[in-house]
């Protein structure tokens, strides 16, 4: 009896250490552990010509980094809130759209770009607005808010 239970025990362990690898190869892998050290819990995907990583940065904002087979970042994205957002970039918006709350921040960088994705809101309307890196900020949509019975 005790031979079974270790046989179910030792099979369980391995197909759960099997199942915990991630889909990436180890050029990836170590590109992004000498990166990030200090991240521990990671989402890997594997697609049809680059990896994905998604994890939780130190500073609390949700990450997703995109590289190549040999280890080459091709673009990154941040989710975060107005706090993390750069002050300059705060006031630039807060400048172009007075009275509008900052509800989240979606940061996308690439070879040759870096934008930031926010999502405004005053009383009755969502706002979409499309900023670079230098502060120029347009507004991509206007939605409005369904009324609140």
């Amino acid at each position: 009896m005790k031979k079974i239970a270790f046989i179910c025990l030792a099979a369980t362990l391995t197909i759960s250490s099997v199942s915990a690898l991630p889909p990436v190869n180890e050029k990836v892998l170590t590109v992004f552990k000498t990166s990030f050290p200090e991240i521990r819990k990671t989402t890997w995907n594997e697609n049809k010509d680059f990896y994905s990583v998604i994890f939780v940065d130190t500073d609390g904002s949700k990450c997703s980094i995109d590289y190549d087979p040999e280890g080459n970042i091709l673009s990154s994205t941040r989710y975060y809130s107005e706090e993390n957002l750069s002050p300059f970039i705060r006031g630039k918006v807060k400048e172009k759209f007075p009275g509008k709350k900052i509800f989240g921040i979606t940061e996308y960088s690439s070879g040759d770009e870096f934008t930031y994705h926010l999502s405004l809101q005053d009383e009755n309307n969502w706002y979409n607005v499309k900023c670079d890196a230098t502060g120029h900020a347009r507004l991509e949509k206007k939605l409005t808010k369904a009324e609140s019975k």
